[in-house]
């Protein structure tokens, strides 16, 4: 008699993480001795995992809620309750067999006393940056990561390379056909371009984004579409939603603050040219097809032989107060980094067709290895 196999989906870190791993729970539930359930945190989350298993109609993945301190909710910061809620839930975990987690914050149930299941991470996003290798990764018994350079990142940052699979990247297997299908926002056929700087301003060029929508929409007549990681807005006020908002022009600059187009792969698909950061965004960008890119290196960094730079060799780079005519540039020459830009995808992502079932393959197997 076989054992069925008790395996949850949790999902902590915010509605972008769904999509990185619920078409595994759905290739999962599809095997008829594993019993699937995704844990979420809260209303919002709950919506966009029944959404997304809408498109999954064979699919037979429970759906839960995990517990919370109701205290917290009014600080407005969902990331400063992720450690209590996991703290409440955790009766709900010891009993499951496995643990899958796009994100590292949930493997501090270790030391809450939930030892039983496999702690396995599918990690959002597939960029070069160090908090993608951090030392946590080396708690969980697997990681399963997109491709060959972020295989080779994690075992170099200490991961044994028993735990390691590479599986493809499951969320734009599900998710870039359905983007590629979305209309365009804008009623011309001017180039768009998708400004995505990263929530961490200390690192990216945020501070200085109202500046640079502006001297594009002044000196350009580009189509623009202003969209943030979505983290920028964590427990935004109305104010500081507004002052985004005074930035869109009708027609010309969209300002997304918090719409499913932000994480559906759907402002990525309609862009002609990629402008940001230090997102791993861009990588999806470029998944999709070569095209260029512009990076903003509002911190002087030196960057040219630091690691966690290495998609700005992907792309030309400039100053803030140089977006305008570099722009110009770029889209004057619009394929000189593609072969770099096709071999840097290749290492990125591997394979896309079969990521989720594959990923799916490798969280059984694990069952029969070695920890």
């Amino acid at each position: 008699m076989s054992t069925t196999r008790r395996i949850a989906f949790l999902y902590v870190g915010g509605v972008h993480h769904v999509t990185h791993t619920l078409p595994v729970a759905a290739a999962l539930s599809r095997y008829g001795d594993v019993e699937v359930t995704a844990f979420c945190a809260g209303a919002a989350t709950e919506q966009t995992v029944r959404d997304v298993l809408a498109d999954f109609p064979q699919a037979r993945v429970r759906i839960q809620r995990l517990r919370r301190f109701g205290w917290l909710d009014r600080l407005g910061r969902p990331s400063l309750a992720k450690l209590p809620m996991l703290w409440r839930s955790r009766d709900l975990l010891r009993g499951q067999d496995a643990l899958v987690t796009a994100e590292c914050t949930s493997i501090a149930l270790k030391r809450m006393g939930v030892t039983r299941p496999l702690f396995i991470c599918q990690p959002h996003g597939a960029g070069d940056r160090a908090v993608s290798f951090e030392p946590r990764f080396r708690r969980f018994d697997r990681v399963l990561v997109a491709g060959p350079k972020t295989a080779r990142r994690m075992v170099e940052s200490g991961v044994g390379p028993q735990r390691v699979r590479e599986v493809g990247y499951a969320k734009a297997e599900y998710l870039a056909a359905k983007a590629r299908a979305l209309p365009a926002p804008f009623d011309n056929d001017r180039p768009i371009i998708l400004y995505n700087p990263h929530f961490r301003s200390a690192l990216s060029s945020l501070e200085r984004a109202p500046d640079i929508v502006r001297d594009i929409t002044r000196n350009t007549d580009l189509n623009l579409i202003v969209a943030p990681h979505i983290r920028t807005f964590e427990g935004a006020s109305a104010d500081e939603l507004a002052r985004w908002q005074s930035l869109a022009v009708p027609g010309r600059v969209l300002v997304d603050t918090g719409s499913p187009r932000m994480i559906d792969m759907s402002h990525i698909a309609v862009a002609d040219l990629y402008l940001g950061d230090v997102s791993s965004q861009v990588y999806e960008f470029l998944l999709l097809k070569p095209r260029p890119c512009l990076f903003v290196n509002a911190h002087d960094v030196a960057w040219e032989q630091d690691p966690d730079y290495a998609f700005w060799h992907l792309g030309d780079v400039a100053s803030p107060n140089a977006v305008v005519p570099a722009l110009q540039a770029v889209l004057a020459a619009p394929d000189r980094f593609a072969d770099l830009q096709r071999a840097a995808v290749a290492d990125t992502f591997g394979p896309l067709e079969g990521s989720a079932e594959r990923a799916a393959a490798a969280i059984l197997a694990s069952f029969g290895e070695p920890r």
